[in-house]
């Protein structure tokens, strides 16, 4: 690495340090981020609060070094203490078994070299492999949208022993993605969120920052689709404008 080069990613580490400290959804004082580079990347890791804070991190880290650069993101959420990774397995497949978005898709668990199915739709069906290890779940299959590839994964990210997804789903036939899209993708998982009732709420999208409107009546309500929110991937924000109104 050139004397240049290595100057230009110290400066990384101290500017990707600096707008962690101000961003209002990272915590460094009680969840701190280790910012470093390793060979020629940029290395996240620790423990954060949310997958709010695990998104925003990944999002103003990739403002600061630019599209070309890579970032390795070892960011966990923190789920207290850690579920059993057969457990985590189990209840993210019957989430997304008992889903009608995935009747049609078969679903297999990953294990080692094993595969088992859980859900056989037939041969030429869409399907979906989970895998996890120590608290990670890894998503990989085919889905008919990204309407569904979101939604896998935001299914993942409410199982609470749930630390970090890498979702590897792809899309067939390709589709194009949008602001339009995620909004679509955000309101599937708000209508199916039990802890959100959506009568009320508006959503939006622009430059992948989501604004919410409307009313809720509890504050852990509007917490829950912020964070549902946060859940689809492609999100670079949320502005929430919801009231509570009990």
């Amino acid at each position: 690495m050139s004397e240049t080069g290595s100057e230009l990613r110290n400066e990384w580490v101290t500017k990707v340090s600096a707008v962690f400290e101000r961003d209002r959804w990272i915590d460094l004082h009680k969840y701190p981020i280790k910012v470093r580079v390793r060979d020629d990347r940029l290395v996240l890791e620790g423990t954060v609060a949310d997958v709010a804070a695990k998104r925003r991190a990944g999002v103003l880290a990739r403002e600061v070094v630019g599209d070309s650069a890579r970032i390795e993101d070892r960011l966990r959420r923190d789920v207290g203490e850690r579920m059993g990774d057969r457990q985590l397995r189990d209840e993210l497949v019957r989430r997304l078994a008992a889903d009608s978005v995935f009747a049609r898709y078969s679903l297999r668990t990953h294990t080692g070299t094993k595969f088992d199915t859980v859900q056989d739709a037939g041969p030429d069906s869409y399907q979906i492999e989970v895998y996890t290890e120590e608290g990670v779940v890894t998503l990989n299959g085919v889905v008919e949208s990204l309407s569904h590839r979101r939604l896998a994964e935001c299914l993942a990210w409410r199982v609470h022993g749930c630390e970090a997804v890498d979702n590897q789903l792809e899309v067939l036939p390709p589709q194009g993605d949008s602001d339009d899209e995620i909004t679509d993708a955000l309101r599937i998982a708000l209508e199916e969120d039990p802890a959100v009732h959506t009568e009320q709420l508006r959503l939006s999208t622009a430059g992948g920052v989501v604004t919410l409107d409307g009313l809720v009546t509890t504050a852990s309500e509007k917490k829950a689709a912020v964070l549902d929110a946060w859940c689809i991937d492609g999100v670079r924000d949320v502005t929430s404008r919801i009231e509570v109104r009990p």
